[in-house]
């Protein structure tokens, strides 16, 4: 049936990630969803293609951030084919200029390990950076997870009793690179955040 001879209620334009769920949440509700995308296949940023004889994401992400919402499980994208393999590292940082390339772990530990064989001078800011860091994402992804609403974010907030809440405002008035920069004096180690 070509998008002519149809009705549909919404149209997503891409059928990347975002499109696909955004497409699947509505189709769920009752809607009539018509989901255009340009190339030739779907998933934009979480696409696998052949690349070097292995298959590879094309977007270089290991999509951390979705799998802390329910998305897969309401949509039971597992029983569709979706698995996510767990790889150590998740992240391997080469500078562009040629110096000591570094691994980031799915734990902090691991992490600081890694980074102290080629950058052993960082190793104690990227610790101060973790145990900042960590309650402003744990705030960000449970308001994320909460809503829109105003009463769900002060909600959220409170029943954090507030962790990440002042930092989280302070950070939100700076650069990424200045945010980098109060805790690591090499780009190499931060660069790969911006």
């Amino acid at each position: 049936m070509s998008v002519a001879d149809s009705e549909a209620d919404v149209v997503v334009i891409g059928a990347g990630h975002n499109g696909l769920i955004a497409a699947a949440y509505l189709a769920r509700a009752g809607r009539r969803v018509v989901l255009l995308e340009a190339r030739d296949s779907v998933g934009g940023c979480s696409s696998t293609e052949g690349f070097g004889g292995a298959l590879v994401n094309i977007c270089n992400c290991d999509h951390i951030t979705f799998r802390t919402t329910p998305v897969m499980e309401e949509l039971r994208l597992a029983e569709h084919g979706l698995e996510y393999l767990e790889v150590e590292p998740n992240q391997v940082n080469i500078p562009w200029d040629g110096g000591a390339a570094w691994p980031i772990m799915h734990s902090v530990e691991r992490t600081l390990e890694g980074l102290a064989l080629t950058h052993p001078h960082q190793v104690d800011a990227y610790r101060r950076y973790a145990k900042a860091a960590i309650p402003v994402a744990r705030l960000v992804l449970d308001a994320a997870a909460a809503g829109p609403e105003r009463h769900r974010l002060v909600s959220t907030v409170l029943s954090k009793g507030g962790a990440g809440a002042r930092r989280l405002l302070g950070w939100s008035r700076m650069s990424a690179a200045d945010v980098m920069r109060q805790f690591f004096d090499d780009e190499a180690v931060y660069a790969p955040a911006l």
